[in-house]
């Protein structure tokens, strides 16, 4: 418990306003500190740059890979990528066997071609490296609480559009449950050698209400996030008050194993 309240402490630095980010990358966080990367690193899905460095901020030798043009250069402008190639994830433009690890963090579950996916990250590792990820399970959608309350009081094309708006947002292609995961990985040549359960029950119920909270469409276009962050940005105590809720939640938890989200370490034998 205590290492996931110093993981939110650590992202509250980069999403101290922004209660569902600050929540799921908590969790991510604490999982990650029991491993490390070392030597050349591939992160498919790359983002800015901002995270991969606060989790990893020794790693130097950082290639990244983002669709996104927009959101590359921003990977390129944040001096942790040797280079950001603006590819999918399936079509990485090096050389076999030229990475020591890979890591994908909140990626794989997005990807729509996910078996060319892992078998490119199996291309890409040295024999004996590794994938170090996060992803989403499927409890993602089965304990999705916003639509589920709103069906509950008899609302069910509501429920059904919020549904589909929350799914369509994250492009949730793979929804796997952790055996699936595995299963996937195991297609590909890969062996997944441990995983860690991230968002309990609890925390997950909480953590779903307040993103499909964030990205209900505004009639008026854009989404609420649009007018929550005003709100909570202007309050300096949120990020401290936001942390006691969320110790709260974790002295709720009674089964730490069945959870949306994990963090898988898998290898590509040697």
């Amino acid at each position: 418990m205590e290492s996931v309240l110093r993981g939110y402490d650590a992202v509250c630095t980069l999403y101290p306003h922004i209660p569902p980010l600050s929540h799921w990358r908590a969790w991510e966080y604490a999982a990650y500190q029991h491993y490390r990367l070392d030597g050349r690193v591939l992160d498919l899905g790359c983002g800015d740059g901002r995270y991969f460095r606060l989790i990893w901020p020794q790693a130097s030798d950082v290639v990244g890979v983002d669709m996104s043009p927009g959101v590359a250069e921003l990977g390129r402008q944040s001096s942790v990528y040797r280079e950001v190639h603006v590819t999918p994830a399936h079509q990485v433009p090096e050389p076999d066997a030229s990475f020591d690890h890979v890591f994908a963090n909140c990626s794989l579950e997005h990807m729509d071609h996910l078996d060319a996916v892992l078998a490119e990250i199996f291309r890409c590792l040295k024999p004996g490296g590794t994938l170090l990820c996060s992803v989403v399970t499927d409890r993602f959608i089965q304990w999705s609480l916003l639509p589920n309350l709103v069906a509950m009081a008899g609302f069910d094309e509501a429920a059904a559009a919020l549904q589909k708006d929350f799914l369509d947002y994250h492009h949730l292609a793979n929804p796997l449950s952790v055996d699936e995961w595995a299963k996937s990985f195991n297609r590909a040549g890969l062996v997944a050698e441990e995983h860690v359960p991230i968002l309990p029950k609890h925390n997950s119920g909480i953590w779903m209400l307040m993103d499909g909270l964030w990205h209900v469409k505004r009639a008026g276009g854009g989404e609420m996030g649009d007018a929550i962050f005003p709100f909570l940005s202007a309050n300096t105590n949120f990020p401290g008050a936001f942390r006691k809720v969320f110790a709260g939640l974790l002295e709720m938890e009674t089964d730490w194993q069945d959870c949306s989200g994990a963090i898988f370490l898998v290898r590509k034998p040697g």
